[in-house]
């Protein structure tokens, strides 16, 4: 039952972080497949490169405190995640309105909503270590060295535009730009995103807490690109596998060369 719990927290913690304000990637108009191609090459060069996992979160230490306080009344309160989803789905960026469920007063609620907004919350380096990038025939290959061989099992196939992790296959899904720079990578940034989900189309908003309690759920995510503010490469990997309502793995992985 604790392991349900905190996936419902899990959840509901990336639907306040996004409806109060956090950039959300919007697609754009896709090129051709051959431009794509030349592109990756270009943000993936062949060779050795020191890269950084930027899975930390460094945040103002208030509201670290109340986001504690948010994360354990939603915990003591799993229907609350689902009536906040649907809410949050209907008013998109709009803050919700106080419910003691929340797990604070009311002005701790108000203070929470204005941190929020200010955004505060910045991405930091848990792990730095090597990463060697391959191209051959077509494709681009990756060899890393501790954390950072999560990679080994994934391969970008040039030609098909397609990539390859594990034993799944994930198609080429769309462009994304974000606009805002008030985010975790303090930049403005573009890329290009792959992505597999199982069952297709399934969204939170449309599940119930029964559903959510039995669900089983795979969702594995590339993106490659760019940051504006400094025209270095980022790729981020996701991958997420729910079984009958319990979290088996849950990776969200933004990866930095130095």
């Amino acid at each position: 039952m604790m392991r349900k719990l905190l996936l419902l927290s899990t959840l509901c913690l990336h639907l306040v972080v996004t409806a109060y304000g956090q950039s959300k990637p919007k697609p754009v108009a896709s090129a051709e497949s051959g431009k794509i191609s030349t592109s990756l090459k270009q943000l993936l060069p062949p060779g050795v490169a020191r890269v950084a996992v930027m899975d930390s979160i460094v945040m103002n230490p208030r509201l670290a405190v109340l986001m504690q306080k948010f994360r354990q009344g939603i915990q003591a309160n799993p229907q609350y995640m689902i009536d906040m989803q649907k809410q949050a789905a209907a008013k998109g960026a709009s803050p919700l309105p106080y419910d003691k469920r929340v797990g604070m007063s009311e002005p701790e609620y108000k203070e929470f909503q204005t941190l929020m907004e200010k955004r505060d919350m910045k991405a930091a380096p848990s792990y730095v270590g090597e990463l060697t990038t391959i191209h051959k025939d077509g494709t681009i290959h990756f060899s890393g060295t501790g954390r950072l061989n999560m990679l080994n099992e994934v391969w970008i196939d040039l030609v098909k535009n397609e990539v390859h992790f594990s034993e799944y296959t994930l198609p080429y899904t769309k462009d994304i730009a974000v606009t805002d720079a008030k985010n975790g990578f303090d930049s403005s940034w573009t890329s290009y995103e792959w992505e597999l989900t199982e069952p297709a189309g399934e969204t939170f908003e449309e599940l119930s807490l029964e559903k959510l309690r039995s669900m089983n759920m795979l969702m594995l995510q590339l993106h490659v690109g760019k940051l504006d503010k400094t025209g270095k490469t980022f790729m981020k990997l996701q991958a997420r596998r729910i079984d009958k309502g319990v979290k088996k793995y849950s990776v969200d992985t933004p990866l930095f060369p130095q």
